[in-house]
């Protein structure tokens, strides 16, 4: 009987139950969730194909049937090899539309598109390729001073047209660039791709094509320096004679294979400043006794250079005197041969470390093509002895020089000179000259602040700048310490434009 009574009591509740979850029925809402997606293109790693600098523009297919303003956007930029967590993954944009300028190294990235409904947080991806070329295969390389101490290449990429790509060591690399002091650019027939070199104060770099870091400066020498202080890398076309001069030492490798590695350095009681390197020659001025000497490649020395009847001053001795410039007078892709050899004359302007005066020496050639002491003869220019800047013209017997904020022309046969130019600013300070002997371009900062341009001018047939005036001009670098002109890598034979 209780059992019974038990079971009507458990039965009449579970009724109970059921009855109230019938009444309530439609108390609560059951509305579709909103409904959130994306759509796109497949993933393919070419995507999209952008050189650096150049803007990239993704305008994503969005479906979302609530209210948009409750969506959040994420753009993130992901380097191939990168992992979660990765400092290189960077977030490019938060709005719906992409619209980024490629300001990163060459290379294979995944650009991450993440849309969350806030509401609920949902979240809906899509992924799309990106290959990255290099935007400065050829152009200016103007190494500058920027803010905070650092340094950046930017890049002149046509100079008759007005963009720059503006920090292609930065977008390169993660390192800061400091201290550096010039640069060499390095392109032969058997290494046409190229390879760059900065020269710091105490060290340096070797950079791939793409500005992207290869090494430090200690690859560059068989065995360890004393001190690391490059100022010089030559290579000639064919890749079979290198040199290089570091803290006053000259080292050479038979090696044509990039990166360079430099052997012991070439023994002798010198100080290498200033050098003419023509192929297979090599001359250098000795600081420490001054002199010019020779660099004797197979004996890996340096050597007198040889005495002739013919000499007009004494190359072992010409007093105590700095060397401004050492160059010949014509282009420097000009390698000397009987057949030139005439017209190929190597000049040295040495300036007298007492009186102030300036000389220029001259070198022919003598019997059996051995060099001697053409003539010597003092520079009466106004300011030469005081210039900035020096280079010697390609095609014609003049040399450059930079005094104050005038570009003089000087004729060294006939000791006259001339200015081609003069800056409407007086408070510069004219610190590169360069010439391919059809154009001509002239480095010059401010002295009162970290500021510098550059300034291009085309050459006529007497050595004048055409029109009297600069065909193009770019600003807003930092102070420049140097500017070098990169060929582009499949096509190297192709001067300036």
């Amino acid at each position: 009987m209780k059992r019974f009574h038990y079971s009507f009591i458990l039965l009449s509740l579970i009724g109970i139950l059921f009855s109230s979850c019938y009444k309530d029925k439609g108390n609560y809402d059951l509305r579709p969730m909103d409904q959130l997606s994306t759509k796109g293109p497949e993933f393919n790693q070419d995507n999209f194909v952008f050189s650096q600098l150049d803007s990239l523009k993704i305008n994503p297919e969005v479906t979302f049937t609530g209210d948009s303003t409750h969506l959040e956007f994420s753009w993130k930029l992901i380097p191939q090899q990168a992992r979660v967590g990765d400092t290189t993954i960077k977030k490019i944009s938060s709005l719906k539309n992409l619209l980024y300028v490629v300001r990163v190294p060459i290379g294979l990235y995944t650009v991450l598109l993440e849309v969350k409904d806030v509401k609920t947080d949902i979240i809906r991806s899509r992924t799309y390729g990106l290959n990255v070329k290099a935007k400065a295969s050829q152009g200016f390389l103007v190494l500058n001073d920027k803010e905070g101490g650092v340094q950046d290449i930017d890049v002149i990429l046509d100079n008759t047209k007005p963009e720059v790509f503006w920090g292609a060591f930065s977008a390169n690399n993660t390192i800061s660039l400091r201290e550096a002091t010039g640069m060499s650019m390095i392109q032969s027939a058997a290494n046409p791709s190229g390879l760059l070199y900065i020269f710091r104060k105490s060290g340096g770099y070797t950079l791939l094509p793409s500005f992207g870091f290869l090494q430090d400066v200690k690859a560059w020498f068989f065995d360890a320096q004393s001190t690391y202080a490059p100022t010089l890398i030559y290579q000639d076309f064919f890749g079979a004679n290198n040199y290089m001069i570091n803290n006053g030492s000259v080292h050479t490798t038979t090696l044509i294979t990039p990166p360079l590695l430099f052997g012991y350095r070439a023994s002798g009681d010198y100080k290498a400043t200033k050098s003419l390197i023509m192929s297979a020659n090599v001359f250098v001025y000795d600081d420490l006794h001054h002199r010019f000497l020779k660099f004797n490649k197979s004996a890996g020395k340096m050597q007198s250079i040889i005495k002739n009847p013919a000499d007009a001053f004494d190359v072992e001795d010409i007093g105590n005197k700095s060397c401004l410039l050492f160059d010949h007078n014509m282009a420097s892709t000009v390698s000397p041969g009987a057949a030139n050899f005439n017209s190929l004359k190597p000049l040295a302007y040495c300036k007298d470390n007492q009186t102030g005066k300036t000389f220029v020496y001259k070198f022919g050639f003598y019997k059996s093509l051995a060099s001697y002491c053409e003539s010597v003869k003092e520079v009466t220019a106004p300011g030469f002895s005081m210039a900035t800047a020096y280079v010697n013209a390609s095609n014609n017997p003049l040399t450059y020089y930079a005094s104050e904020n005038k570009i003089y022309a000087y004729d060294f046969t006939n000791d006259v000179a001339r200015v081609v130019y003069t800056f409407d600013q007086t408070n510069v300070s004219i610190d590169q000259l360069m010439t391919n002997g059809t154009q001509f371009f002239a480095v010059v900062n401010s002295k009162s602040g970290n500021s510098g341009a550059v300034f291009f001018f085309k050459i006529d047939p007497t050595g004048s700048f055409n029109g009297g005036t600069y065909f193009s001009k770019y600003e807003k670098f930092g102070k420049i310490r140097e500017v070098k002109y990169k060929y582009n890598t499949l096509n190297p034979a192709i001067p300036w434009k």
